[in-house]
């Protein structure tokens, strides 16, 4: 019999901390996916099994809640009242066309907007389209709860239970501090470590300075508008992609990061001072004790890192500096010398969340993190089901409520997923429609030149 984890209290890390300071800055920072699949399944039947959800992963059912100074979240029972919270969480879409794009695009807009109650109600939302091929759910989830390899293990449990899988297995809670993920691991390398970490951000600031940092649109306004979302896929296949990108000698990501900082510094070309600036995500799970990386570590367990760009340089040589970069960060998180901020972001929720908030919006008005977008990998979707799936995903798009422009990338059947994400204050939809033309046309040219016989 499955446990029931009801009253059980989980602790915020850092970063959940900072979503839920930004909750007034931002509405909620929700995580609305569109799954689409190949065949009609009955509503009551993926009903089921979203719900299903609820029972084997007690987090997805946990609300905020105050403590004396932190706040922390408190898992509900599974019993009648989430029942009841339940159905104010699903919802059949009748009325919507899956096969419409922009129907579907603008009910992903309507949902990454979407505020929910923190301590009042689940923390998730589904919507599922009939249709008579190719049905559509949306899955949406705070970010306090989940991250996008966190994600991806909702998907992926979705789909073998449609594919008359197992009973999904009871998960454990767990919550590790961030901390451990990039601290030193022996006491004595605490001085050393710090004096290296520190050096390593006194020199990225003193780098960034002097650059003119291309991005589309304006920088945030103090006044905040809302979260957009347009669909986009690469105009070239996955597999040509990486054949690409093996003639760099590097991978599709690194490729993709190249792409990315090509398109920007196409905005300037006679600016010598021109960069791009790609914010990159890093998945911490692998840099804790192997008894703890070995947990499936839901909630929140990702760091950033910045690649940064600028001046004419060829193909090969771009590539090369991007993944030396890119393998250089990796070596400081592994050497442990990447904690310096980290040190300090443990302990910005002792701040309190009114003053947090301030910082934050401060640090935003004064455009102080300057960057051209985040892009940001959450895998390949195709491991999402299993091998004999007679019910097969076909689309997965990813999005998340953010106040810089993002991008997500997700790979499923050959094809390179990556949606747009933005606050609309910063840049009309024509200016990014033009942006994602002008990365069709740089994606398109640099894998004709590295592919041409």
């Amino acid at each position: 019999m499955q446990r029931d984890h009801g009253g059980s209290v989980i602790a915020l890390n850092y970063s959940e901390h900072g979503y839920l300071s930004v909750e007034g800055l931002m509405g909620s920072t929700m995580l609305p996916y569109l799954m689409r699949l190949d065949a009609p399944v009955p509503a009551d039947t993926v009903r089921a099994v979203v719900r299903e959800l609820l029972s084997a992963f007690p987090r997805l059912r946990a609300v905020v809640e105050p403590g004396w100074h932190l706040h922390r979240l408190r898992v509900l029972p599974d019993d009648d009242i989430l029942d009841q919270l339940f159905d104010m969480a699903w919802r059949v879409e009748a009325h919507l066309d899956a096969g419409d794009r922009e129907a579907l695009e603008d009910e992903q807009n309507r949902l990454v907007n979407e505020v929910l109650p923190m301590e009042r109600g689940l923390l998730c939302r589904f919507r599922y389209i009939p249709h008579a091929h190719t049905p559509v759910l949306f899955m949406s989830v705070h970010h306090l709860l989940a991250d996008g390899r966190t994600m991806q293990r909702l998907v992926t449990e979705i789909m073998h239970r449609l594919n008359g899988g197992p009973p999904m297995s009871q998960q454990p809670l767990d919550a590790p501090s961030l901390l451990d993920a990039v601290r030193p691991l022996h006491w004595w390398q605490w001085p050393r470590q710090m004096w290296r970490s520190r050096r390593h951000a006194v020199a990225l600031a003193k780098r960034l300075a002097p650059l003119h940092i291309q991005r589309v649109g304006t920088p945030w306004r103090t006044v905040p508008s809302y979260h957009c979302v347009k669909h986009y896929v690469l105009p070239v296949p996955a597999s040509t992609l990486r054949q690409a990108a093996r003639s760099l000698g590097v991978s599709v990501n690194v490729f993709i990061t190249l792409v990315l900082t090509e398109t920007f510094l196409a905005k300037a070309p006679h600016d010598p001072a021109a960069a791009a600036v790609i914010r990159t995500s890093i998945d911490l799970r692998r840099f804790h004790a192997p008894d703890v990386a070995s947990r499936p570590l839901w909630g929140n367990h990702v760091a950033t890192f910045l690649i940064i760009e600028s001046g004419r340089k060829t193909l090969h040589e771009r590539a090369a500096s991007i993944k030396a970069q890119q393998d250089e960060f990796v070596r400081r998180f592994e050497q442990r010398e990447s904690f310096w901020l980290y040190l300090f972001y443990e302990a910005v929720p002792y701040l309190g969340r009114t003053m947090l908030t301030r910082i934050l919006r401060n640090v935003r008005a004064r455009n102080a993190m300057p960057q051209s977008c985040h892009a940001t990998n959450v895998g390949n979707a195709n491991s999402a089901m299993p091998p004999d799936a007679r019910i097969r995903l076909i689309e997965l798009v990813p999005a998340v409520a953010n106040l810089d422009h993002l991008q997500m990338i997700v790979e499923l059947d050959d094809r390179i997923y990556m949606p747009v994400m933005w606050e609309r204050a910063e840049a009309s939809r024509d200016e990014i429609v033009a942006h994602l033309q002008a990365l069709d046309a740089t994606c398109l040219r640099i894998v004709d030149e590295l592919t041409r016989p």
